[in-house]
């Protein structure tokens, strides 16, 4: 069953101006720099105008941060197994780490004396620090606060989400707090955030007749036979053909929900291939922006084990089957730790066959299918966006009595 997370929110009494920085690195900080303006599009309605302008501070500096941005997306979607020298490379030689090494610093300049915030919130590890100290000597009375989406400590955590000079560290779970911490943030400067998503995920859940109307008006799908979501990454990490196929030849009679996001080659391909299919049936989706409701459909969703994909599963209560197919990258390897830790099995998927032999397992056992619904369920934060926005004017508020 999922749960009704209306917004609980006090109005902004002022103009407040927010400048988020971003890099698009996988797709879940970009996923949560859109969730902060989409959250201020709800929340502004009936109060105080509030202005969020966005900066790639990676891709918009330099070529060369622009090249490694890319160079990460490529890993991701093709070795990920290779992030692990990626990875660690990075923890070395962090490009935000002093200001003197800072590539771009005049346009960052420019685009902070054309903004002006009342705020700056980073949401990507390698945008604090030298940006942070840019930022303050700019605009002296400035917040620049961090909102890190990682869910566990670790291997696997960056040490550059971490600046103790920062205002705030805004984190998405109990344990991220935590591991930022141990890393040298100040207590008093961590708060305990929840999952910064699409609005959509905060709303009620589907009546039984709304969700017949999209599994069978708007897919034509069955209503009672076993689903699954197939997701792809922002940058179209996916292997939806090797994972059909392994389906077919188990002969399984399940339905798949193929998504393709904005990979156009793909879906041409998955629906050629759904023409030759016996026992499967597959339905080839485009970008979508109800996820919250395909979700709801769904008996189990198969994602890369990325935090976005994650934070969405958890909201939707549907059990999270992890493709790491190629290998996992780190900052995965930690969300696979969070759900460990929360007493979810989060059995990875190694093969292709993997996938055929665990949708066996779950449609023998519905008891072991509610169990993980159950325990996705629990793992649902007790704090929501709203309550962010509402942090913020505190600190703007109070900048502003100095």
């Amino acid at each position: 069953m999922v749960q009704d997370f209306s917004p609980k929110h006090r109005p902004i009494v002022f103009e407040m101006r927010i400048l988020v920085l971003s890099s698009s690195t996988g797709g879940g900080h970009d996923m949560r720099a859109r969730s902060i303006e989409q959250w201020n599009a709800v929340l502004s309605k009936s109060d105080a105008t509030t202005t969020i302008d966005r900066y790639q501070a990676l891709e918009e500096s330099a070529g060369i941060y622009k090249f490694g941005v890319a160079l990460y997306n490529l890993i991701q979607k093709k070795w990920p197994r290779l992030h692990h020298l990626y990875f660690n490379w990075l923890e070395v030689f962090q490009v935000s780490a002093h200001e003197n090494l800072l590539l771009g610093k005049k346009r960052f300049i420019q685009v902070l004396e054309k903004t002006r915030p009342d705020v700056i919130i980073s949401v990507h590890a390698h945008t604090n620090h030298a940006f942070r100290a840019i930022a303050k000597r700019t605009l002296p009375q400035v917040r620049f606060v961090t909102y890190c989406g990682e869910m566990f400590g670790g291997y696997g955590y960056s040490r550059h989400w971490v600046d103790p000079k920062a205002d705030a560290f805004i984190g998405a779970t109990k344990e991220i707090c935590t591991a930022a911490e141990k890393l040298g943030m100040p207590a008093k400067k961590i708060r305990y955030g929840g999952f910064l998503l699409n609005p959509k995920f905060y709303a009620a859940p589907l009546t039984p007749a709304k969700k017949e109307q999209l599994c069978v008006t708007e897919l034509e799908l069955a209503p009672d036979k076993f689903t699954i979501l197939l997701s792809t990454g922002a940058n179209g990490a996916q292997n939806h053909p090797a994972f059909i196929t392994a389906l077919e030849k188990a002969k399984l009679p399940i339905q798949v929900i193929a998504l393709c996001g904005r990979d156009q080659a793909a879906q041409p391909r998955l629906t050629e291939m759904e023409q030759e299919l016996k026992y499967v049936t597959v339905k080839v989706l485009g970008y979508r922006d109800d996820m919250f409701a395909l979700m709801q459909i769904c008996h189990a969703i198969v994602a890369r084990p990325g935090t976005g994909t994650t934070c969405e599963a958890i909201m939707a209560g549907c059990p999270l089957l992890l493709n790491t197919l190629g290998g996992i990258m780190p900052q995965e390897w930690i969300t696979v730790k969070y759900l460990r830790a929360a007493g979810l099995e989060a059995k990875r998927l190694k093969r292709p066959e993997d996938l055929a032999r665990q949708i066996t397992e779950l449609t023998e056992a519905p008891d072991k299918l509610d169990e993980l619904e159950q325990k996705m369920t629990a793992l649902r934060p007790n704090a929501q966006p709203a309550e962010i926005f509402d942090y913020l004017v505190d600190l703007v508020d109070a900048s502003r009595s100095l």
